[in-house]
């Protein structure tokens, strides 16, 4: 679920094409302006909660002992 950008994108590429693959979906995610200026995606509002859920509802049956931390 992180903010990502362009720069970081094409960097990934290089290292894990494949789990480029799944952090660089422009179909669910939008523009945002850093604080520092700079352009990121983040997935669309309405979208991330759906997609959040899903993720913790997926650990609580198959990995209950796993923590979920949240850095902002």
């Amino acid at each position: 679920m992180l903010t990502h950008n362009r720069p970081l994108h094409e960097v990934n590429l290089g290292w894990h094409p494949k789990a480029e693959q799944v952090l660089w979906r422009p179909d669910l995610q939008e523009t945002k302006r850093s604080e520092g200026g700079g352009s990121n995606v983040r997935y669309r509002a309405g979208r991330k909660r759906v997609l959040l859920d899903e993720l913790l509802d997926l650990i609580a049956e198959r990995a209950p002992y796993l923590r979920v931390r949240y850095a902002f």
